[in-house]
């Protein structure tokens, strides 16, 4: 097989997220084959609702095929990227994209959801002072491609993850990659993660905000890169 084809990258969005969070990415890869996902209930997908970031695991788990492959996470991506490596031997390398292992949710977010909104705060919070106006637009209206009531069960899912202890048990390569201007990441999470698992590698990628791989796509695009040959040279 050859080095393209080895290995490809499962793509895995966030709460409320598509896999259009990824648009870009692919041509950005050298070749390197990339299988994204839109969640159940998501974007394209239709079937029914996951309710834990264990279901989700599960599910993603069940659309790679036995082949091997790198995880990419964003967000609640990356906790559901923790649970697929605790359970599915051939996850071979795990990217933590804007994630941790426990993302606590403010219970206001969750109250504007019940109530059919998605929380402006929240919005504005997930980019950095750099983001064009063409990605913002671009953003916003993306916000109605998923059903608000599957945005709360997201977050609500989030909330209720507690991965540390699995999150440290793991036992492949680990890339966890930072937005300096993220303001939804748990205080501390880097150093924390570093604490918890001596297999973390960190990348901080400067300007950036929650959502790291639209925002600044070329150097997130070559830490993949990168991490992948370091995955590859140790298999």
């Amino acid at each position: 097989m050859s080095q393209s084809g080895k290995l490809p990258f499962v793509l895995i969005h966030g709460a409320g997220g598509t896999k259009a969070k990824f648009r870009g990415l692919v041509e950005r890869m050298d070749g390197v084959s990339c299988i994204a996902l839109d969640l159940p209930g998501h974007g394209e997908n239709t079937n029914m609702r996951c309710k834990s970031i264990e279901e989700y695991a599960d599910w993603v788990s069940g659309q790679i095929g036995g082949q091997d492959v790198i995880v990419v996470g964003h967000s609640m991506g990356g906790m559901i990227g923790i649970e697929m490596a605790s359970r599915n031997p051939n996850v071979k390398g795990l990217v933590l994209d804007a994630s941790h292992y426990e993302m606590p949710v403010h219970p206001k977010i969750l109250e504007e959801l019940v109530a059919g909104s998605f929380p402006e705060f929240l919005f504005k919070a997930s980019y950095g002072k750099e983001t064009p106006i063409e990605l913002w637009e671009e953003e916003r209206e993306q916000l109605s491609w998923v059903e608000t009531s599957i945005v709360h069960d997201d977050f609500f899912a989030c909330n209720q993850y507690k991965g540390e202890d699995t999150f440290k048990q793991l036992n492949i390569p680990i890339l966890a990659v930072y937005g300096s201007e993220d303001k939804l990441l748990p205080k501390g999470a880097l150093e924390k993660a570093v604490a918890a698992n001596t297999n973390v590698q960190t990348r901080v990628i400067e300007g950036a905000g929650h959502y790291i791989m639209l925002e600044k796509i070329e150097p997130f695009a070559q830490a993949l890169l990168e991490f992948r040959r370091f995955v590859l040279a140790g298999i």
